[in-house]
């Protein structure tokens, strides 16, 4: 994939902020930190917690890089002026925001893959065969895949918000409070699960949370597709009169 120029100069611009690169950090060690300590003591009958809370850590990653890079990128460009500015200087508005979009998914979804090199490469290293059997079934491409197709969609979606969205201030709050959640609401069912003495299989946790994954890229495309009619010029420009 080619990168535009401004897709050059947003990526740039993060990279040379300190929260990114600090968020960067917090997300490369301690997820991998956890998921050692889960693969410890997740032996026999109860790996699929190991499996479980990898797929929370993948997401979990998204929804956080995700956030900063929509406010350092889209919500930033929107406050400063400079949004403003390419459109006077007869930007199109739907290619901006596709570009800004485009580079809110790079400056998410690089992390993520190095992530997950890191845990293949544990896993090569460590012979760990929980990891091992994860990365060579089927239902984790199925679930790679979904997993692309949802974090492409959810940031387009999320950056036409933010575009259209005459409070900036308050998208990142959403945002923010949502990856929380998340992260909060996602650990329940596995305690549960583990107290209930449930012992599903991984490569079902795989298909059920890929086919999630699925139906939430569906459901954003068609909250996409609702608010694209939405974004004009003039929408965008009105935008900072409120």
């Amino acid at each position: 994939m080619r990168l535009h120029p401004l897709n050059k100069l947003n990526i740039k611009d993060v990279l040379r902020t300190p929260s990114y690169i600090a968020m960067l950090l917090i997300v490369m060690i301690l997820p991998f930190n956890s998921l050692l300590q889960i693969l410890r003591t997740s032996t026999g009958p109860m790996a699929f917690i190991a499996v479980y809370i990898y797929l929370i850590l993948n997401i979990s990653i998204y929804l956080f890089l995700n956030m900063l890079a929509l406010s350092l990128i889209v919500i930033s460009e929107k406050t400063s002026g400079r949004c403003e500015y390419y459109l006077a200087n007869k930007v199109d508005i739907r290619q901006l925001t596709s570009l800004y979009s485009r580079s809110a998914f790079v400056l998410s979804l690089a992390p993520i893959l190095l992530f997950n090199a890191l845990v293949f490469g544990y896993a090569l290293a460590a012979r760990e065969a929980i990891l091992l059997h994860l990365f060579r079934s089927v239902a984790f491409v199925m679930f790679a895949a979904a997993y692309l197709l949802f974090t492409y969609a959810a940031t387009g979606t999320l950056t036409l918000i933010s575009m259209l969205s005459k409070s900036p201030e308050r998208v990142r709050t959403f945002l923010s409070v949502s990856a929380v959640l998340f992260v909060f609401a996602a650990s329940l069912p596995g305690t549960f699960i583990r107290r209930l003495g449930i012992t599903p299989d991984g490569n079902a946790l795989l298909w059920i949370t890929g086919c999630m994954l699925l139906l939430l890229a569906a459901l954003c495309t068609a909250v996409r597709s609702s608010l694209h009619g939405k974004l004009s010029n003039e929408s965008i420009i009105l935008s900072y009169k409120q």
